[in-house]
């Protein structure tokens, strides 16, 4: 096993509570329908992915063993849930509330929700996933800093059948964003516009790291993100992935309070900090991905409860955190907590 995962499952032993390494498969209701019937959609663990290393200025370090996807869990248990509700949509995706129908795991679980991407982002949300799992690795911070992950999952839509086995046409979530086509386009009956348009809406689904000429500012010394399927892996109309992470629920946003909001931002800016001290960068702090807390977990570096959590790592990046490269480690740490309260975070810009 791996030692990571080892690790993370030792620790929720003795918490008798899930994790993000518990479950191997999930099944949701209310998601999916064929033509006729409505369908139960089970989807598969799927391996995360690594982003590059994020550098202010570049210095080679030692290979960075934990900053592998963790290995898929082997006979893990399985989740079953029913939507209950739509929470939000943003960019990427779409949130929804959850029930949990079965856990063979027989374990603890919050109240759950799952975040359902659009079908070109599936690796955008496979990167979110690998910051989950990376905070996952430093003890105490999953649940008390940010909301608990139980894991990523996904199923080819052409795999889904409804109760009666026939094919799943419909993923209600996506009703207004996508046509399913058999048929790809022949490249005779596109012209040049066309092309140059498809290129444009293309790069919408692109990471962070993925436009070309950023070598100086993402290495991937190791070969964590290019060694990894999710690289090359691109949206298909035809094929579309079905994509979700299981996470746990939390309240409602940030909005400006008109009493103790100076307080209310120094909290935040403290959730910022330690989501710095792992090297992770946000990238979009905003009130809008601040959320409140549903718990009273003790923060490791602030021995006391935090009001609010950070969400919505999908642009996110990961400085390394270590005395060899002291310029990354201090960008990380100083450079996304001077965003909060701003115009931007506030949302008026």
């Amino acid at each position: 096993m791996n030692s990571c995962i080892a690790n993370i499952v030792t620790h929720s032993q003795r918490c008798s509570q899930a994790n993000i390494s518990t479950f191997t498969s999930l099944t949701i209701h209310g998601l999916g329908f064929s033509d006729e019937n409505s369908a139960e959609i089970t989807l598969s663990r799927s391996q995360s992915f690594p982003a590059p290393r994020l550098v202010d200025i570049y210095i080679p370090v030692p290979r960075i063993e934990s900053w592998a996807p963790l290995s898929l869990p082997k006979n893990g248990a399985h989740l079953e849930l029913e939507l209950t509700g739509s929470i939000s949509e943003g960019r990427i995706g779409l949130a929804y509330s959850a029930r949990v129908i079965h856990n063979t795991a027989d374990s603890d679980l919050p109240d759950l929700c799952i975040k359902l991407v659009k079908p070109k982002y599936g690796r955008t949300l496979a990167r979110e996933a690998w910051f989950y799992e990376q905070l996952a690795l430093e003890p105490g911070y999953e649940g008390a800093i940010t909301p608990r992950c139980f894991g990523f999952f996904t199923v080819p839509l052409k795999d889904c059948l409804d109760v009666k086995g026939k094919p799943v046409s419909h993923i209600k979530p996506w009703e207004n964003d996508i046509t399913i086509d058999p048929l790809e386009p022949d490249s005779d009956d596109v012209d040049e516009s066309d092309e140059e348009e498809e290129e444009e809406e293309d790069r919408d689904w692109w990471l962070p790291d993925d436009p070309p000429g950023l070598d100086d500012f993402f290495k991937d010394d190791d070969g964590w993100k290019s060694g990894s399927p999710w690289n090359e892996w691109r949206p298909s109309a035809s094929d579309p992935l079905i994509c979700v992470l299981v996470l746990e629920k939390l309240g409602k946003p940030y909005s400006s309070p008109e009493e103790h909001e100076d307080e209310e931002l120094d909290d935040i800016r403290d959730v910022v900090r330690d989501v710095s001290s792992t090297g992770i960068l946000h990238r979009d702090l905003r009130c809008s991905n601040v959320v409140r807390a549903s718990n009273d977990a003790i923060c490791p570096r602030h021995q006391r409860a935090h009001r609010w959590r950070l969400i919505d790592f999908d642009i996110g990046a990961k400085s390394v955190i270590t005395p060899e490269a002291p310029a990354d480690a201090s960008y990380a740490m100083n450079s996304q907590v001077e965003v909060v309260g701003t115009a931007y975070f506030l949302g008026w810009t």
